[in-house]
Parts: structure tokens; C-alpha cells; sequence
């Protein structure tokens, strides 16, 4: 059904506040393709449903509407996936998700990886997880500092403008005609970084379309855009006679829902204006429903939920959403609507709407382009797709026909002719991936190893096939192209340019012009000749690697510096090199992309060699003069023969030292400090080989099959002298949990833990112990550590053991200690890191032997004071520190001890985990206290 409305509203809105700017307004370079107005290459990892007669089926929905939807979030998973499924596979709506951080500051359940690392395993989890949505992905630059209580904290953070800068970007980009969002601002979304994305997305419905602001952006070819409504998730909360509960805070809140696009502020639960059906079922999706699909994927996000997720049950599942702000007119507003796109003409005759200027030609074209559309919809048989691709084939060519001569036309406005273009590249594309399914194609580009050096020559083997028995296939061109114009030399990128197809279409794609020789004859592709080529290319020798185009000098830094600012809002950077092939049939020029890969990741350039050292932040006792560095130094390649190379580590105040150090291989460095060391230094590591100095390493990001990531940290080591005393007893045992660095931290000041697993935890294994440490979030990551298990470490404590048992989560009951205990839900978290910490008993041996803790020993404290703080604790225990946010009822079970038998039983709710990584004075001090409760047998 075709719904008309008129769009006058927003085309002046965007006409007449721009037609001064947008006869200069230079070409966008959008390099990640965050437009979609390019083909997007294959990475291998696509769905069943998305290939062959499924897929098929699902881009032919798609072909068929113009709808649009972007939903802004804060962090990966906090997305409704079932809304997202609905609108993207049911209704073939082109949807995006801008996501505004990577959740860097969360918990996880599958490696031990945090902050930034963590954030480059999230967007991985999403991007897996988006599969299944059917969503185009893009990011913020913003931060996950932690958990936030209040949205004012969020914005003190991140700063407003920041926020709303990169949600107006990203709805330049996408054009949306609807934006959403899950929360709405208040304090019914709990946490503050989920409040600041619901006001953001509220606010960008107006900011988005007006020249005004961040016209910096317009200066770049980025043109305003406005979109026709507004949505959030109607809060799920009840009002209360005492109001609204706040989980974030755990109190109660006034009933205030403010609408940040009219100003208006109710004290009612905003009404459902629109309800999306997530629990219907669809065919092409394995006959689960909209949620059902949505919760596979969300099941993906594992450091975050762990490898459990329960699936919703088959049967309704209504999620209502309330419109923040409309522009259609009021005869086309409704009170109650079907969908978000009520009232759009989301039809493509309905693209002519964005410029009523426009020759006759436009609204003719799209008629004709609409019909064959159609036409090959109806046609559409599972048993045969190929039997719809002469009209798919024919709708791509009235498609470039009628973008080519309007690309050649001026008419009306810029931006309306710019919009226009956009929607019909866009749909260009949808079209040529619909052929290429129909037509059984598909491009493989592999190589023999993933990473890759510069100078070293890249070998790719290009094979392209059809799987289907049609009119032979003509292979018109093929090229390599590269994410950097100046990461490969020109002259080492193959192109095989076989005939006079145009390029008009594929803009971008060839940003590497290669010097070869020009026509070479190909056999055309048949269903049992497929075309294999050997293609090559060369990184150049000042290539720079593959990286995360974000970064921060600082974890206390809550927003990313850009390497390449036009990669803003994009998930990742472009892959590093990619095959290209272009097909012709029946006319029509048929564009395939793929991923160069070795088989299980993508290639990616790396240094060719790696230099770290054994941590980038060490405490050093003051009563020591020595500290030890270990060197480690690796080749991206292995090395033909037995190789040496000089490392050298130093810096201004304690002289450099240079040691020969085998590839592969570490050396130890030794250096004696002065007495007059100030606070900290940084000792800072380099090694040199063929004049080109590499002072950083890397390591790979990722589990399973999630694609890697490199991370790269710089090789230094920061060194802080600390009054640190340390107890006599050293036979220490640690059972990892979800992951955490604090087995390297204590080996670092002399300690070296042994690892243990749950088989271990014997009396017989356990006496030849002093202290035996659970990891952070133990019983989340061991469901098997209750039982005989924890009695056993209860046993062990008794007969004089010392066990210090780290943060937990609800995992963790009254049954696995020595007295009951609770975690209490609503209050078991104290973020302010600057948080006044008080000490309830100074006499206690926790907090005085063998190091005096101090109210200054929480000073220089990162992200949070702690999670799972306990809500309750029998008599037995002693609290020894009082904490709590502004607002927060004071926190007492931090830390609370019990001596037990002949032993002690410590349970720590600081997040030590975070501190002793980043060389955090007290932290030390306080750890090496609960060791010392080994030496009070």
C-alpha cells in the first residue's frame, strides 16, 4: 500500500537554510561506506538466510521500499533486537544502529581483556550480533568510563555537543526517515550513559536538519538531513506512589518524562503510540520469531552474558514505542499507528518526494523502475531464483540509466538533488547484490597468511564462480583495492580491465590507480569453468599497519582521538586489501567484493616486529633499589636464520641500556634506582632494524570465531615508587574467574601465584598453600566452584588458610561462605572513583599490617570504587571501610573479614582488578595487607 504525504515541512526546513551553502558544498569521501551508496565486499561470515533463494527473498523485500530507520543506543546490547529484526527482515527497511560507545568500561565473561581492549572485542560481539539483526553498524566516539548513575555525570564526561556531534554526523550519513531510540532520557532508563543516548536521539530529530549546527560538517560535503519522526521504548516502569525507582541510584525519582523535541515535561508514562509485533514468526527466518532470531545474536555479545542466553518462549511479544516528534502533517499524524513509517510514502516512487523540483524524467523513472521491481517479485520462485534475474537485470540498468542522467541534470535545490542521488545509489546497490544471489555468484580472495610486512609481496588467489546455469558471463573487470591509497604501491595492485564498462557507478572503489598494461582476454564464467586469477601487491615500505583508527593516550580519558577523523562512525577500519571483480549479463554491470583472507581471518598489515615489555605500569617498593624489566621482541615473520637485534630501554633519568635479544626471544634488563626518584618515571623501549625504529608491540584481540583484532600498546613501563611493605608468608594460589590481571601484578613485586582449576581446590592440593585467591567473578565463570569445591577453600581456611575472594556476582550465595551473606542488587556498586573512603576500625590487621592504610591509599583510583558491595553480612564479620556515591546510602561490605578456625576469609569488593594493572599505589598496599592475613595464623 502506497502512503502519500506531502513533505513541505521538512524540504524548506532543509532548502531554504542551505541553498546559500550547497552550490559549494564539495563531494563527501565517505572511505568506510557508511552511506551504503557502494557495494560492501563479502568478509565470509554471512548468514544461510542471507544467500541463495532466503536471501534472495529477504533483498527483495528490501528492493521494494525506501524505508529507513537509525536507533542510537549507548553500549553494545543495549539494542531491542526484535524491533531491529522486524523493520530490517520483516518490512526490508534499510536500518542502522549508531551505537555511542564499545563498552570499554563493562565486565567479561570470556576473556581478560578490559577498558580498551574490551571495547575491540565488543564491536566484534556486535558486529556478529548485527548479522542476525540485519543492521548497518556505526559507533560514537565516546567512552565507556564505567558505570554512571546520572546523566549529568555522563554529559560532565563526555560533554553534550561531543554526544550530539556524532549523532548528527552519523544521521548525515545514514539519512534516516526515522530515528529511535530504547531509552528516553529520564531516569526510567537507570543508567546515565543510557539516558544521554535517549535525550541525544530526541535532540538530533531537530539538530540534524539545521545548517547552523556543526556547520564544520556541512563544510565537508555532509548535508543536513530531516528526519520525519521520532521514537523511544515506552519505559517498562510503573509509577509508584513514591514515584519513579531509580535502579542506577537505588532511589526513588519524581515522575517526569520530558520531551526534548517539544520541551514539554508530563508526569504520565508516555503513551504506546506504535507496537512492534517482535513475537510474530517469520518464514525466512527458520520459522522463529522477529525476538526469537534477534536473541541468537544477542546470545553472540559473551563477554557480557557468558555462553548462557534463554531463548523467549513462541507467542506475542509487544514492545511499544511513543512518538517524540513528527513532520508530517497533521492529517497524516495518527494517534495510534501500524508502524514507524505510517504516513511515509515509503514506496519508490516516493524518492521523487525529496525533490519537487525535478524534471518529469524523475517520477517516469521511477515508475518504470518501480514496475520492474515488481514485476520481478511476483516472478520470484524459491526453487529458481536465477529465473528473475533478466529482470533484475533490466531494473539495474533503468536504475543507472536514470541515475546517470540526473546526475547530468541540474535541477531544483543541491540537497535535493544530492537526496535523490543518494537514494539511488543506495538502491543501486540493493539491486546488484539481488542479481549477483539470483545469479549464483560469488568471489573468493585468499592468501597465504593473514598478517602481513611491509615490503613483502602480497599473493592473492582471485576465484569467481556462478552456481547457476544461465546465458554465459562475461568478466569485464577485476582489481585489488586498498583501504589507504598509501598502504600498497600503485604499480603492484593487478587490474585487469577487460572491455569499456563503466566505473561511474562504483565510486571509491578504485582509489589505487595501478600502471598495467591494459586488455587481457578472459573466458567467460560458466557454471562449470569458474575464473581464476593470481593477483598481487606490495605494501609499501612506510605503510602504516592495520590498527583501530580510535585511541586515547589515557584510560582516564572518556573519548577517543581519531587517527583518520573522515573514519568517524565507523565501526572498524576499512578492511586492508580487497578483491574486486566486475560481471556483465544481459547489459548490466554486476559489482562483487570480497575480503583478501587466508581462509579463517582477513589479511591484515602488521609491523615486522613487536616490542613489549613485561608491564606498562609496576609499583616499586621505595625500600628496593633494583627493578627487573623483561624485553619481549617477536617477527610478524619467522626468521630465516638464528637473528639478533639491540633493544635498548631508558630514558632521561636512568641511563639506557642496550642488549642483543633473539627474535623470538626476551632479555631481562636490571636497573638500580636513586633515592630521589621522583613520583614516576617511564622507561621507554625501542629496537631498530634496516633504519626503522618500532618502539610498540601488539596482540590479538578475539575468541572463537570472532575476527581478530591487533592491539597496540607502546613498549614503556611507568614506573612508582611505593612505601610498600610485604608479608612474609608467599605461597599463593589463584583461581582465575572471567579473567583479570592481578596474577601478573602480584608477580610483579615479588609474588608468583599458581594457577589452580576447580580439581585442585583438594585439601590434599590445597595445604601446600599460605593464601588461595578467586579471581574476579569466580562462581559467574565456574558453576562447578559450589559444592565440595568452595568447602574445601572453607576447610583450607579453618586449618589456617588465608583465602581472599574478589569481587562477585549474584552467582555468589550465602552457601559459599563461611557465614551468611547477600548481595544486595539495587545497591552493590560504588562508581565514584573519587568517592571518600572511610576506615571503620583503624586497629584492624586488615588495615595495618604490614602496610598503614590511609584515606590517601584510595587517592589516584580509575573508573570506580567497586562493584558487588554486600547488602548484608552476619555478626561473624567486620567491615573495615565505609564508601558510597553521592546520594547513596553509605556502603559498608567493600571489604569484610572473618577469621575462621586457625585462618581468615576475606571477601573484596574493590576493584582491585582495575588499580593494580595501572600501578595504583594503595591498591598494592591493601592487596599486600589481605596476603598478609597468611602470616596471623
Amino acid at each position: 500500500m502506497k502512503l502519500v504525504v506531502s513533505f513541505a515541512t521538512a524540504l524548506c526546513l532543509l532548502t531554504a537554510a542551505t541553498v546559500q551553502s550547497s552550490s559549494q558544498t564539495p563531494a563527501f569521501n565517505d572511505p568506510a561506506n557508511l552511506r551504503g551508496e557502494r557495494v560492501s565486499p563479502r568478509d565470509g561470515r554471512e548468514l544461510p538466510i542471507d544467500q541463495g533463494a532466503r536471501g534472495l527473498e529477504q533483498l527483495l523485500r528490501r528492493l521494494n521500499t525506501r524505508a529507513s530507520l537509525m536507533l542510537i543506543v549507548a553500549h553494545p546490547d543495549d539494542e531491542d533486537g526484535g524491533m531491529l529484526t522486524f523493520y530490517s527482515r520483516g518490512m526490508g527497511a534499510r536500518v542502522a544502529m549508531l551505537t555511542l560507545n564499545r563498552g570499554e568500561g563493562g565486565q567479561n565473561a570470556m576473556t581478560g581483556d578490559f577498558e580498551d581492549a574490551l571495547g575491540l572485542l565488543r564491536t566484534q560481539e556486535l558486529l556478529s550480533a548485527d548479522r542476525y539483526f540485519g543492521v548497518n553498524q556505526m559507533f560514537g566516539t565516546e567512552v565507556d568510563f564505567g558505570f554512571s548513575k546520572t546523566k549529568e555525570e555522563t554529559f560532565a564526561k563526555w560533554t553534550h555537543e561531543r554526544v550530539l556531534y556524532d549523532a548528527v554526523r552519523a544521521v548525515r550519513l545514514y539519512r534516516p526517515l526515522v530515528v529511535a531510540s530504547v531509552f528516553i532520557g529520564g531516569v526510567t532508563d537507570g543508567h546515565g550513559h543510557h539516558q544521554v543516548s535517549g535525550e541525544i536521539t530526541q535532540e538530533v530529530f531537530k539538530a540534524a536538519a539545521d545548517p547552523k549546527v556543526f556547520p564544520d560538517q556541512i563544510a565537508e560535503g555532509l548535508l543536513p538531513w530531516a528526519p520525519l519522526k521520532v521514537y523511544a521504548r515506552v519505559p517498562m516502569q510503573a509509577i509508584t506512589s513514591q514515584g519513579l525507582f531509580d535502579y542506577a541510584t537505588g532511589q526513588y525519582a519524581p515522575a517526569r518524562f520530558t520531551n526534548y523535541v517539544t520541551g514539554e515535561v508530563t508526569t504520565t508514562t508516555p503513551s504506546a503510540d506504535v507496537v512492534v509485533h517482535e513475537g510474530n514468526k517469520d518464514k525466512l527466518l527458520e520459522d522463529k520469531s522477529y525476538v526469537q532470531f534477534a536473541r541468537i545474536g544477542l546470545g553472540l555479545q559473551k563477554s557480557q552474558i557468558g555462553n548462557g542466553m534463554r531463548m523467549p518462549p513462541a507467542g506475542a511479544f509487544d514492545i511499544g514505542y511513543h512518538r517524540y516528534g513528527s513532520r508530517l502533517d497533521a492529517a497524516h499524524q495518527k494517534a495510534h499507528e501500524d508502524s514507524f513509517f505510517e504516513g511515509i510514502d515509503t514506496s519508490i516512487e516516493g524518492i521523487a518526494s525529496l525533490a519537487p523540483g525535478a524534471p518529469p524524467l524523475l517520477r517516469s523513472g521511477l515508475a518504470k523502475l518501480s514496475a520492474s521491481i515488481a514485476f520481478a517479485t511476483s516472478r520470484f520462485d524459491a526453487a529458481n531464483p536465477s529465473a528473475i534475474a533478466p529482470q533484475l537485470a533490466d531494473a539495474l540498468q533503468q536504475n543507472d540509466t536514470l541515475l546517470s542522467t540526473l546526475e547530468a541534470t541540474s535541477f531544483g535545490d543541491a540537497d535535493e538533488k544530492a537526496s535523490v542521488i543518494h537514494e539511488l545509489r543506495v538502491k543501486r546497490v540493493q539491486i546488484n547484490d539481488a542479481l549477483a544471489i539470483a545469479l549464483g555468484l560469488t568471489l573468493d580472495a585468499t592468501t597465504s597468511g593473514a598478517d602481513q610486512t611491509a615490503g613483502s609481496a602480497v599473493v592473492v588467489l582471485s576465484q569467481l564462480r556462478t552456481a547457476v546455469s544461465t546465458a554465459p558471463l562475461s568478466v569485464t573487470h577485476e582489481w585489488l583495492q586498498s583501504s589507504e591509497s598509501s598502504r600498497f604501491a600503485p604499480s603492484s595492485l593487478n587490474q585487469r580491465d577487460l572491455g569499456e564498462q563503466s566505473q561511474r557507478y562504483f565510486s571509491g572503489t578504485d582509489n589505487v590507480r595501478p600502471e598495467v598494461p591494459g586488455h587481457e582476454s578472459i573466458p567467460d564464467l560458466t557454471l562449470d569453468r569458474p575464473v581464476t586469477r593470481s593477483l598481487h601487491a606490495t605494501p609499501r615500505d612506510t605503510t602504516s599497519p592495520t590498527r583501530p583508527y580510535f585511541f586515547r593516550d589515557s584510560i582516564e580519558t572518556p573519548v577517543y582521538s581519531l587517527h583518520d577523523p573522515e573514519l568517524r562512525n565507523a565501526p572498524t577500519d576499512p578492511p586492508a586489501l580487497t578483491a574486486w571483480a566486475t560481471v556483465s549479463f544481459r547489459g548490466a554491470a554486476i559489482q562483487l567484493g570480497r575480503i583478501v583472507h587466508d581462509g579463517s581471518q582477513p589479511l591484515n598489515l602488521v609491523p615486522a616486529y613487536s616490542l613489549s615489555l613485561s608491564a606498562h605500569a609496576q609499583v616499586i617498593p621505595r625500600a628496593e633499589s633494583k627493578v627487573a624489566l623483561t624485553a619481549s621482541l617477536s617477527a610478524s615473520s619467522a626468521p630465516q636464520k638464528a637473528m639478533t637485534l639491540p633493544v635498548s630501554i631508558g630514558n632521561r633519568l636512568l641511563h639506557t641500556q642496550i642488549a642483543q635479544v633473539a627474535v623470538p626471544g626476551q632479555a631481562d634488563f636490571h636497573f638500580v634506582l636513586s633515592s630521589s626518584m621522583p613520583d614516576s618515571t617511564t622507561l621507554d623501549a625501542a629496537v631498530t632494524s634496516a633504519g626503522v625504529k618500532y618502539s610498540e608491540g601488539y596482540r590479538t584481540i578475539g575468541y572463537g570465531d570472532l575476527p581478530r583484532t591487533n592491539y597496540f600498546t607502546p613498549a614503556s613501563d611507568r614506573l612508582v615508587p611505593v612505601d610498600l611493605k610485604l608479608p612474609t608468608h608467599r605461597r599463593i594460589a589463584y583461581l582465575p574467574g572471567t579473567g583479570d590481571d592481578v596474577p601478573e601484578a602480584l608477580a610483579s613485586i615479588g609474588f608468583k601465584p599458581e594457577m589452580l582449576t576447580i580439581s585442585d581446590l583438594t585439601a590434599d592440593r590445597l595445604k601446600d598453600f599460605d593464601t588461595v585467591i578467586l579471581g574476579v567473578r569466580t562462581y559467574n565463570a565456574h558453576p562447578d566452584l559450589h559444592g565440595a569445591p568452595t568447602q574445601a577453600l572453607l576447610d583450607f581456611s579453618r586449618n589456617g588458610g588465608n583465602v581472599i575472594v574478589q569481587y562477585q556476582t549474584y552467582e555468589f550465595t550465602e552457601a559459599d561462605a563461611p557465614y551468611p551473606l547477600t548481595l544486595d542488587g539495587s545497591a552493590e556498586k560504588v562508581i565514584d572513583e573519587t568517592a571518600p573512603v572511610r576506615l571503620l576500625d583503624a586497629r584492624a590487621p586488615l588495615l595495618t599490617t604490614p602496610n598503614r592504610i590511609e584515606p590517601a591509599d584510595f587517592d589516584h583510583w580509575i573508573e570506580e570504587r567497586g562493584h558487588g558491595f554486600l547488602g548484608n553480612w552476619d555478626k561473624h564479620y567486620t567491615a573495615v571501610t565505609e564508601t558510597h556515591d553521592p546520594g547513596q546510602e553509605p556502603q559498608r561490605g567493600g571489604l569484610v573479614t572473618v577469621q575462621l578456625g586457625k585462618g581468615h576469609w576475606t571477601y573484596c569488593a574493590f576493584a582491585l582488578y582495575r588499580q593494580l594493572p595501572e600501578a595504583v599505589p594503595g591498591s598494592y598496599r591493601l592487596f599486600a595487607n589481605m596476603l598478609g592475613l597468611a602470616d596471623q595464623k
